[in-house]
């Protein structure tokens, strides 16, 4: 067993529904979440970004946005932390600013409803930052 947290999402309703997130404490990353009285599912990737992305598509199918840090479309990890930290930690991402420590969110972090953006928002928002073309 590994740390527990719990967060909100929110439906396409506006509902919030509670949200249990289990990180394993071993290696490979395994994240483990289960919404309100559900199954738990497993996710397993390189580091815990990937498997929130993961987890934050599971949700998406089902019309609900996972309010945590690592949501935000401005979140986004750098290549040293994902190695470093096994991508626990991101920086919020401010266009014209050099990034410091100061930006440095937990991805596991709430974060508010109006914060949150989906995987495919998300994407768009960082490539924009980085000015990467599709």
């Amino acid at each position: 067993m590994g740390e527990l947290v719990d967060l909100l999402a929110v439906g396409p309703d506006g509902m919030p529904a509670e949200v249990s997130l289990e990180l394993s404490d071993q290696t490979p990353t395994i994240l483990r979440m289960k919404v309100a009285d559900s199954a738990w599912q497993e996710f397993q990737a390189s580091n815990w970004f990937n498997c929130l992305i993961e987890a934050r598509l599971g949700l998406e199918s089902r019309g609900f946005l996972l309010c945590c840090q690592g949501a935000r479309p401005d979140v986004f990890p750098s290549g040293m932390m994902q190695q470093m930290n096994l991508g626990r930690f991101a920086y919020c991402l401010k266009s014209g600013m050099p990034l410091s420590e100061d930006d440095v969110v937990d991805i596991f972090a709430p974060a508010d409803i109006s914060e949150v953006a989906s995987v495919e928002d998300q994407r768009v928002a960082v490539f924009k930052f980085f000015k990467i073309s599709r």
